[in-house]
């Protein structure tokens, strides 16, 4: 299938995976360097972007399927192949660890990089290692929906 409207919709479908995605993957990497931090400057540029709110990047990731639900209306033949399935299948694994690891620890770090002022970091080890370990699976559930996506298997 082709034309604007398509075209569109691909687009629109590809940049949602790619910010929510991406932003999951650096919530990941900040994670990481509030694991391995020793002191309190060292949290600076994780503080920032931890900052109280949700991370409304990686909500993004919601709009996958509805993109993706409008290509399928508009070329109805793709809904009898395998691979729009085995895409909601790895997006439906990606949103299950988000929802139930990366998002709760995520805000577990707020709060405790907006409280800790002074002292070392302590026992943000613990949700920072968990936002670090989700993020992983979200972005494999990622790479092999992207593998997934380009291959189109029938």
């Amino acid at each position: 299938m082709t034309g604007p409207g398509f075209a569109t919709l691909l687009a629109c479908h590809v940049l949602a995976g790619l910010v929510g995605f991406g932003a999951l993957g650096a919530s990941g990497a900040f994670a990481l360097a509030v694991a391995r931090a020793r002191d309190l400057a060292a949290l600076d540029a994780a503080r920032r972007y931890f900052s109280p709110g949700r991370n409304l990047a990686s909500r993004a990731v919601l709009l996958v399927p509805v993109f993706g639900g409008a290509l399928l209306g508009l070329d109805p033949a793709d809904a009898r192949r395998a691979f729009p399935w085995i895409g909601l299948g790895l997006w439906l694994a990606a949103v299950a660890i988000a929802s139930a690891v990366v998002w709760p620890a995520e805000r577990e770090l707020q709060a405790g990089l907006a409280a800790r002022r002074a002292g070392p970091p302590g026992p943000l080890g613990a949700p920072a290692r968990r936002v670090v370990l989700g993020a992983a699976g979200t972005t494999l559930c990622f790479l092999a929906a992207l593998v997934v996506m380009v291959a189109q298997p029938a």
